[in-house]
Formats: C-alpha cells, sequence, structure tokens
C-alpha cells in the first residue's frame, strides 16, 4: 500500500492554492520560498502527475492537483476532529464503559433510570451493561472484562478492587395468598425466621445466585438443611412457581413489587440480620479507571440509596 503525502506537503500545496501564489504560500507556512517549492516538487514527483500550473501570475491547480487538494482537505479535517475526539476522550466526553450488575439490581432498584440520566448529560458515552452474579461481575472486573459492577454479596473484594455502599435491599419470603405463611407479611407483618423458612420447599434462583448462596451459608451455620424444590434461572420463572403453590421463593422487596400486583403473591419479612443486604459499586480506584468509566462511577455513586 502506497502511503500517503506528509502532512506539512500538503498544508503548503493547499496554501499554494489558497494563495495562488508560491512565495505567499511560503509566507503562511512560515518557511523559505525555495523550501516550499521544493516541497512541492517533490509531491509531484513522488506521485508522478503535475500539481500546479505555474504562470507569471502564480500558480492555479491542475485537474489532478483539485483531487488531491480535496482529499487532503479531508484528510485535515479529519485530523482536526481526531484531535477533538482524542482530547474528548481523555477528559471523559466520548468512550465506552462497561458496567456489570445483577438481576436484582436492574429489576429492584432505579439503576436504568440513572443510566438514562447519565446517557442525556453523557451523550458520547456508550455504557454496556451486563447482567450477571456477584461472583461473576468480581471475577469480570479483576480480569478486565467489565469497567464496574454493583454487587449485593457482602464478600471480601478481591486484590486491586475498591468498593462502596450504593444501596441496600430487604429479602422476602414469597408465599400465595393462601399460604399459612401469607399472615405473616405485609406492611406490620411479624416476618419468619431462618428455621421456619428452611422447613418449607424452596425454588432455588439461578445456582451459584448471590440469596442462594447466602441462604446456604446461614443455613450451614445453623446446623439446618434447605430443602430446594425447584431450580429456576430467573426470578420471574421462580415467582410463576410460587404462584402455583409449588414452593417459596426468596427475592429482594424491590424485585417483588415489581410481580405481586399482577399475581397477588405476599411477601413475607425475613426476621434476621442478613436477610438486610448492602449493594455495592465496585471497581478499580478512581486514579487508574479510564476517564468515561471515572465519570459513570461519579454519576452512580451521587445517586447512592445506601444512606
Amino acid at each position: 500500500m502506497t502511503l500517503p503525502p506528509d502532512w506539512r506537503s500538503l498544508q503548503i500545496l493547499l496554501a499554494a492554492i489558497d494563495c495562488g501564489s508560491v512565495t505567499r504560500a511560503a509566507g503562511r507556512c512560515g518557511i523559505a520560498v525555495s523550501a516550499a517549492a521544493k516541497r512541492i516538487q517533490e509531491l509531484e514527483a513522488e506521485l508522478g502527475v503535475r500539481l500546479l500550473d505555474r504562470a507569471a501570475r502564480g500558480v492555479t491547480p491542475t485537474p489532478e492537483g483539485e483531487v488531491l487538494a480535496r482529499h487532503a482537505r479531508a484528510m485535515f479535517a479529519f485530523g482536526d476532529r481526531l484531535a477533538d475526539d482524542l482530547r474528548a476522550v481523555a477528559g471523559g466526553g466520548l468512550g465506552r464503559v462497561r458496567l456489570a450488575a445483577t438481576m436484582s439490581v436492574v429489576a429492584g432498584h432505579p439503576l436504568p433510570q440513572a443510566l438514562a440520566a447519565f446517557a442525556r448529560t453523557r451523550p458520547g458515552i456508550e455504557v454496556e451493561l451486563i447482567e450477571s452474579t456477584s461472583l461473576t461481575i468480581l471475577s469480570e472486573l479483576v480480569e478486565g472484562r467489565a469497567d464496574l459492577g454493583i454487587i449485593t454479596i457482602g464478600t471480601a473484594l478481591p486484590e486491586g478492587l475498591t468498593g462502596q455502599p450504593w444501596g441496600r435491599d430487604r429479602l422476602l419470603a414469597v408465599v400465595p395468598a393462601g399460604h399459612p405463611l401469607a399472615d405473616r407479611g405485609g406492611p406490620g407483618g411479624e416476618g419468619i425466621g431462618l428455621g421456619e423458612l428452611l422447613r418449607e420447599p424452596l425454588i432455588e434462583i439461578i445456582e451459584g445466585g448471590a440469596i442462594t448462596l447466602l441462604l446456604n451459608d446461614m443455613a450451614e451455620r445453623a446446623g439446618l438443611n434447605p430443602r430446594a424444590a425447584f431450580r429456576v434461572a430467573t426470578v420471574d420463572s421462580a415467582i410463576r412457581m410460587v404462584a402455583a403453590g409449588q414452593g417459596v421463593a426468596v427475592i429482594p422487596d424491590g424485585v417483588f413489587d415489581i410481580f405481586s400486583p399482577a399475581l397477588g403473591l405476599v411477601g413475607v419479612a425475613i426476621a434476621e440480620p442478613w436477610a438486610h443486604r448492602r449493594l455495592r459499586l465496585v471497581g478499580r480506584p478512581a486514579a487508574v479507571l479510564p476517564p468515561a468509566a471515572r465519570l459513570l462511577h461519579d454519576h452512580l455513586a451521587s445517586l447512592s440509596e445506601a444512606d
């Protein structure tokens, strides 16, 4: 592939065409007339065409010179846009950010609204939302496949990651309206303890998900054995299994609020300290985040529900 002419020679050629004179072009470009003339001659020799018609009254572009000038102007315009874009990226005005969050964060918290507000104020930044489990999110952050994450587990963060509170939720045991535990739910309900919960057949959501891991951990500490009647991949499937009377599902209150009106289910508070979860906004330290990711981090941090 033939390399394009150097930018300086093109600049001198355009100046000669605009000024109609190599002498005036040299003055505009700040070089000697002989140097300007030599640059144009070398350009003609390199391309194998005559670019200027020279006369006593000055110079005019040949048809070949007009073609080159048109492309050269486009190249300089592209160069200006490139410089602008690089400055914008350096300042965070352009870029792409990969944000990973759990399903319960996306569905049960105002994350979609937060991202919509960010898009309005930073239209040059593309945000890719990756929905995954908390443990997978931490792996993606460590491996560089995500820039930021919002997780629902309180585990120690891997080396190189930092976190801050972003929100909170409360876990509910979801039962049909006619279930014996339904009277313990709703506003003012006394709730149920871990032992009562684990006596029920459970609809387990996403093996390896945060809630499943938490329930198994709490059960092991209490010397109890949870009984998973069914294992499903989504909250929607779990809720429909509950509505059909096939078991009890444990889901966050924000997600429950989406489904309860349509299916007439009851959310029973789990009266255990661990059922109150703190969400965390996690990523690499701000000093090493790309500018666009740093802007999204600051935006999300300013909307924290933690307090």
